[in-house]
């Protein structure tokens, strides 16, 4: 098992759901919702009404923010330490509804109902679309610290990809927005056409990394794709990042060096048969931060969505570990950062 940072918040994941410490008697109290209605194929409705309905026959009161205002009042209504406290905040949708939750800062614990394209989050913690099982979560879950990724004060959970499978992510984002500006629903097969036009029209141009390493050295590395781990898989349950851990307080750095597409496809091969952390041309560290620049425009994604592009000229675009950022929802007794389960 992977060391662990030595200044890492070591806090015992006693902490029962809506903030209430092992011993206490707990309120029905209330739980949140933040739903995506346009992830995936559009599930989320549906999923919610079913778990809504499960909380209501155990007595527990339900509160569904569909919009972005909504999730916003939701997350500082969850803040209250009154009697009607709030156990939880559900994210239903996939890994950006997530990363949009996580962003919104909540102090309570979040749980997952999977929704979405990948559902990587929900994968690794094996939250399932059952109401029943959901439900028993809820009531009966307790609360684990989960490390986030930071850049620019944007969190994320899973991962920041810089480079090729940011430009697809950046092409798939777009065909998803209709003239009217709304979010498509989407599914796997969608990306198909992003990886192709990537092919054949991303320039890879290099990428100049300054890392902090777990020993707290400095080391200079360029790459052509870069991605910084936080949990270990990346789209269709990709382990990429094998040994990445979610609560030890450091970030996994992973960069392949050459360019061009065929390489790309190589490298993916290599990581499909779990090959890939030993190769030439493939770079594998334990950071803390990593600051990345670049002689060219390179586009960013964090937990599978847009996060910007990388000028050239322009200051270091700036990733760090953020330990023990956020509780997640966890069966009792259970501490899953470590073990990846499947979806």
């Amino acid at each position: 098992m992977a060391a662990r940072n030595p200044d890492h918040p070591r806090r015992a994941a006693t902490v029962r759901s809506g903030g209430l410490l092992a011993g206490e008697e707990s309120e029905a109290g209330w739980v949140g919702f933040a739903v995506n209605a346009a992830s995936g194929r559009g599930g989320g409705r549906a999923a919610v009404t079913k778990l809504v309905r499960e909380l209501e026959r155990r007595g527990i009161e339900s509160r569904v923010a569909w919009t972005l205002d909504e999730r916003r009042a939701l997350v500082e209504s969850a803040a209250g330490r009154d009697q009607d406290r709030c156990r939880c905040l559900v994210a239903v949708g996939g890994d950006g509804t997530v990363a949009a939750l996580i962003n919104e800062r909540p102090d309570v614990p979040i749980a997952v109902l999977p929704a979405g394209t990948e559902n990587l989050f929900a994968g690794h913690f094996g939250f399932k679309r059952n109401p029943e099982r959901a439900a028993s979560r809820i009531i009966n879950g307790s609360s684990s610290l989960l490390d986030l990724g930071t850049i620019d004060g944007r969190r994320f959970a899973l991962m920041a990809g810089f480079g090729f499978d940011a430009d697809v992510v950046s092409r798939h984002h777009t065909a998803r927005v209709s003239r009217s500006g709304k979010l498509r629903t989407t599914h796997r097969a969608a990306y198909v056409e992003p990886v192709l036009r990537s092919s054949f029209g991303y320039r890879f141009p290099p990428l100049c990394l300054t890392i902090e390493g777990a020993d707290g050295r400095e080391e200079r590395l360029t790459g052509t794709t870069v991605f910084v781990f936080n949990l270990p898989r990346y789209a269709l349950g990709l382990p990429f990042a094998p040994r990445a851990v979610g609560d030890d307080g450091y970030l996994d750095l992973v960069v392949f060096r050459e360019p061009g597409p065929f390489r790309a496809l190589h490298y993916l091969w290599l990581v499909v048969r779990g090959l890939h952390l030993n190769r030439p041309g493939i770079i594998h560290r334990r950071v803390r931060k990593v600051a990345i620049e670049t002689e060219g425009v390179v586009p960013v994604q964090l937990d599978g969505d847009p996060g910007g592009v990388i000028e050239p000229g322009a200051s270091p675009w700036v990733v760090e570990i953020l330990p023990g950022a956020v509780g997640v929802l966890v069966p009792a007794a259970s501490r899953p950062n470590s073990v990846v389960e499947a979806s």
